[in-house]
């Protein structure tokens, strides 16, 4: 099965519309189509961006209902150590933790509507795609 680190960016375009491929790709993952990798780290981002008062507006969510979609991730994701660190993107270093998380957990891709801050399509063989590209991937 194929192991998968999202960007922050897919959640939350994901979670705002079901229709995109980052909410097809969420919707994969909930019926168990991939593996889907996080860290600690990743997990801590994900939740202050998602209780940011502007982010739960355009969502239409309610604080109890992201710490309820945080408990489920937690739950049906592999969630590594988090004790890996790289510094290998220097404009973005944020993402660092997404390529530490990557590599931790053995993932074969990640997926990142930012594109842009990876300035590589592999890194260590791990293929950086789109939700587009990982979405037509997921559906051979």
């Amino acid at each position: 099965m194929l192991r998968v680190v999202l960007d922050t960016n897919v959640f939350i375009s994901g979670i705002k519309s079901q229709n995109t491929p980052p909410g097809q790709i969420l919707d994969a993952w909930r019926r168990q189509q991939f593996v889907l990798i996080a860290s600690p780290q990743l997990i801590i981002e994900l939740h202050e961006v998602l209780l940011r008062p502007g982010v739960l507006k355009l969502l239409r969510k309610t604080t109890f209902e992201v710490n309820e979609f945080i408990k489920t991730l937690n739950l049906k994701s592999f969630v590594t150590e988090g004790i890996l660190e790289v510094s290998e993107l220097k404009d973005d270093p944020d993402d660092n933790m997404i390529l530490a998380c990557a590599i931790e957990g053995l993932a074969k891709y990640i997926v990142t509507g930012n594109k842009k801050h990876f300035p590589f399509a592999d890194y260590k063989g791990i293929k950086i795609l789109s939700p587009r590209e990982y979405l037509e991937l997921l559906n051979k």
